[in-house]
C-alpha cells in the first residue's frame, strides 16, 4: 500500500473516530461539557431510570462476590451481573499468603474486570479499582481532578454524600466510542471507582441495564473511618475544632479566653525552600466582650493584609454541615488577585463565620485556585471543611435570623 493510501486510511478512521464520539455525546441527551474548566455547577445530574422488578433483574443475572481483594477486606464487594458475562482471569485480583495491603498508593489498581459477549461486534466492560488515599478529599472533588487529567467529557454527575458519586462520561478507546457510567466511593482511606463501559452503539438498547448492574454494586464491609487521622485542637477548654494530621498547627499565645486564635499550614518540600500550599486561620471571639457579630466582621475586613494580594469578585457561596452548637453560619469563596499577574500565581480565599451562644468564630483559607492546581484546591477545601463543620461548643437555643445582611463581610453581593 503507498503511503498516499495508508494516510487516507489513517484519516477515513479519524474521521469515524470522531464521528462516533459525536454521537455517542448526542445520545446521552445532556449538554455535555468537556473537562476544559472545573467549574460543575452546571452540570446536569444522571437521569434516574425506573428499573425492572428485582425478580427480573436477578433472574437475568448472576451475583459476584469477591470477598478482599489485594488482601484488604474493606476492598470486599459484590454486584450483579448478566449470566452471560465472565470474569476477565487475566487481570484478577492479585492473590498473595500474607496480611501485607498490596494496594498502590499512587495510581488506581485493577480489583476486578468483567466482560461481555460481543453485541453488534462490540463488548461491555465493567473494571472495579481501587487506590489508597493520602490525603482528605471528597469523591466529587476527585473524580472531577480524574475527568480534567484524563481530557474527558463529562456529561452528568449526581453527589450522594462527600464520600459517593455517580457520573456519566464518554471516552475513545482503542477505536471504540463508549458511554460510561461511574460510581466513585470513599471506603475509609480507599478509593474505589467502579466503571461501566458501554459501547455508544449499544446505549439506547442497554443504558437502563447499565444503570441497574452499577445499582446493585455495594461494597460488604464499610467503614466510616476518614482517609486521614485528625487532631483535636482546643481553645483552652472553650471551644474545640479537628483537623488532618497533614497540617500543621501553629499555635498563637492566648492570653484571655476573649479573643484567641490558630493558624493551620500546608506545606511541601521543594528542592531547596518549604512551598506553602494552604493557610487556614481560625478567629475565637467571646461574646462576653458585648460586641456584635457585624463589628467583629468589620474588624476581621479592616486588619485583613495579603501582602501582594487584594480580595476580588465573589466565586461562590459553601454550605456546610455545621455543629448543633453552632446557630448559624455562612462562608463564601473570593478571588485573590495578584499584584503581578505574570509572576505571581492565583489564589483563592475563603471565608466562614459562625456564631454561637458563647462565641463568636471567624475562619479563612488561602489557598492556590482550583484552576491553578485543582487536587491542591480540592484537598484544601475538605482540610476547611473539616475544621468548620467540627468547630463545637455546646448547645443552645437562641434563634438568629438568617436573613440578616452583615453576614456579606468581605464585599456587597452582586
Amino acid at each position: 500500500m503507498s503511503i498516499l493510501m495508508k494516510n487516507a486510511a489513517r484519516q477515513g478512521s479519524t474521521v469515524i473516530r470522531v464521528f462516533s464520539f459525536i454521537v455517542a455525546l448526542a445520545l446521552l441527551s445532556v449538554p455535555a461539557m468537556a473537562a476544559v474548566g472545573v467549574n460543575v455547577a452546571d452540570i446536569p445530574k444522571l437521569k434516574i431510570y425506573e428499573f425492572p422488578p428485582q425478580a427480573d433483574f436477578e433472574k437475568a443475572t448472576k451475583l459476584v462476590r469477591q470477598p478482599s481483594p489485594y488482601n484488604d477486606s474493606y476492598l470486599s464487594y459484590e454486584f450483579r451481573m448478566p449470566a452471560d458475562w465472565m470474569e476477565n482471569v487475566q487481570q484478577a485480583p492479585i492473590a498473595s499468603g500474607t496480611d501485607e495491603n498490596l494496594l498502590s498508593k499512587s495510581v488506581l489498581s485493577i480489583i476486578g474486570r468483567y466482560v461481555s459477549k460481543p453485541k453488534n461486534l462490540e463488548r461491555s466492560i465493567l473494571t472495579i479499582e481501587a487506590q489508597e488515599m493520602g490525603y482528605e478529599i471528597s469523591a466529587k472533588n476527585w473524580f472531577i481532578n480524574f475527568i480534567i487529567n484524563n481530557g474527558y467529557s463529562l456529561s452528568a454527575l449526581t453527589e450522594k454524600s462527600h464520600r459517593e458519586i455517580e457520573a456519566m462520561y464518554v471516552a475513545l478507546q482503542d477505536d471504540i466510542t463508549y458511554v460510561v457510567r461511574t460510581r466513585v466511593l470513599i471506603n475509609g482511606s480507599r478509593l474505589i471507582v467502579v466503571r461501566h463501559y458501554l459501547p455508544q452503539e449499544n446505549y439506547e438498547e442497554d443504558k437502563i441495564l447499565q444503570a441497574q448492574i452499577l445499582s446493585s454494586f455495594r461494597l460488604t464491609k464499610e467503614t466510616k473511618e476518614r482517609i486521614e487521622k485528625q487532631e483535636i485542637y482546643g481553645f483552652l477548654d472553650q471551644s474545640y475544632f479537628n483537623y488532618p494530621v497533614s497540617w500543621k498547627l501553629k499555635e498563637k499565645s492566648i492570653l484571655s479566653i476573649e479573643r484567641m486564635s490558630a493558624l493551620l499550614t500546608q506545606e511541601t518540600l521543594d528542592e531547596k525552600t518549604s512551598v506553602l500550599e494552604g493557610h487556614i486561620k481560625i478567629n475565637v471571639v467571646s461574646r462576653l466582650l458585648k460586641t456584635t457579630l457585624a463589628q467583629e466582621i468589620e474588624r476581621f475586613r479592616k486588619d485583613l493584609k495579603i501582602p501582594r494580594y487584594t480580595v476580588g469578585d465573589l466565586i461562590e457561596t459553601v454550605t456546610y454541615d455545621y455543629d448543633p452548637s453552632v446557630k448559624l453560619g455562612k462562608a463564601q469563596i473570593y478571588r485573590l488577585i495578584p499584584d503581578d499577574k505574570v509572576n505571581l500565581q492565583a489564589y483563592e480565599f475563603l471565608v466562614t463565620v459562625m456564631q454561637g451562644d458563647d462565641y463568636y468564630y471567624i475562619t479563612s483559607l488561602i489557598t492556590p485556585a482550583r484552576e491553578q492546581d485543582f487536587y491542591v484546591w480540592a484537598r484544601n477545601m475538605e482540610a476547611i471543611r473539616i475544621v468548620n463543620e467540627t468547630m463545637r461548643r455546646q448547645r443552645m437555643s437562641m434563634e438568629i435570623d438568617p436573613n440578616d445582611p452583615y453576614f456579606d463581610y468581605l464585599k456587597e453581593e452582586q
